[in-house]
């Protein structure tokens, strides 16, 4: 088995993000042989298709490499107003571009959403899957990850919830998995 690459991908902007402390908590306990990089998404402007030509905004053409070079993604995303948020569908949108040569299409991806509520973003799950389909990226299928009461799973900028994640770690070998069927 070669030495996989993920690029994580944070739907929420905010500096203590609990979404964002699980990707970076997830990096930190990457499977042996696994390279996890959280990528820094808070310079990716609103899609403009004006914006959309080359030379591409520096965040936008840093991220699509990242996508571009990583053999998968993780998509973490909390849950608004039982949908996901626009900075999500932002990242996917700019991920979506150009057509036809879209960073995201035939990645495999994990969805991973997140909530202070007890529904754990699930709204915002099917959302970003039915997006991913869209783009022709490869959501994970199977148990669906999400993280109910994520503020009480998160100290400190680091997610705590031992049981939790170990599933997501689960989770990730799976799309590791998943990975190596596709390259053979």
């Amino acid at each position: 088995m070669s030495s996989p690459k993920l690029i994580a991908l944070s739907g929420s902007l905010r500096k203590a993000s609990y979404t964002t402390a699980l990707l970076r908590t997830l990096a930190a306990n990457a499977p042996a042989g696994v390279e996890i990089e959280v990528a820094e998404v808070a310079d990716i402007p609103v899609y403009n298709q004006d914006l959309d030509v080359e030379p591409y905004p520096e965040g936008v053409a840093r991220l699509r490499a990242q996508v571009q070079a990583a053999d998968g993604v993780l998509i973490g995303s909390p849950e608004y107003n039982y949908a996901m948020p626009g900075s999500t569908k932002n990242l996917l949108d700019w991920l979506s571009r150009p057509y036809g040569k879209a960073a995201l299409a035939g990645k495999p991806a994990l969805i991973i959403t997140t909530s202070p509520a007890s529904t754990g973003g699930v709204r915002a799950q099917s959302q970003i899957r039915g997006t991913l389909a869209a783009i022709g990226a490869h959501p994970l299928g199977g148990a669906e990850v999400v993280v109910p009461f994520i503020d009480k799973k998160t100290t400190d900028g680091v997610f705590t919830d031992e049981g939790t994640l170990s599933f997501i770690e689960a989770q990730v070998k799976r799309l590791v998995d998943e990975i190596e069927v596709r390259k053979t």
